[in-house]
């Protein structure tokens, strides 16, 4: 089979059998997501990569299996590690090493998925715990790179 299918080329798209516009919340939201879980794998966060990947398939089937409350312990309990090695923050942050820069665009796209979520939930059944988890990554994300600057 062929990638060029031309059946989007009217705007619409087949997602999970249903046929929608690509700008809808849901697909505007998993293109963020899939973004997201790109860039994780980018900057080698694997298993937070599969744990994005694990949510879009939340998203698309309302199959629950992720273990939020599990994953927001471990990233308070990392940011807390990370806290206690760097100086507070007295003001505005900006990165000069390579790799904090391009975690920091990680927790970029990370906010952007937030509120890509946020919208969706206005409109679809989507978990509160999912909310706290990707609002709990990206202040993980904003630590590794204040980590990474040193």
């Amino acid at each position: 089979m062929s990638v060029v299918t031309k059946t989007g080329d009217d705007g619409k798209s087949r997602f999970l059998g249903k046929v929608m516009a690509k700008d809808s919340e849901l697909l505007e939201t998993v293109g963020t997501l899939d973004e997201l879980q790109a860039l994780l794998m980018i900057v080698g966060q694997k298993d937070l990569a599969r744990d994005i990947y694990e949510i879009m398939g939340e998203l698309g089937y309302e199959v629950r299996s992720m273990k939020y409350d599990l994953r927001i312990e471990q990233f308070e309990k990392e940011i807390k590690k990370i806290e206690k090695k760097l100086k507070p923050i007295t003001n505005f942050l900006i990165f000069k090493n390579k790799n904090a820069k391009k975690i920091n665009w990680v927790r970029t796209v990370c906010r952007r998925a937030e509120r890509r979520l946020v919208a969706l939930s206005k409109k679809e059944d989507v978990s509160p715990k999912l909310l706290a988890y990707i609002n709990r990554l990206s202040d993980y994300l904003f630590m590794l790179s204040r980590k990474e600057e040193g």
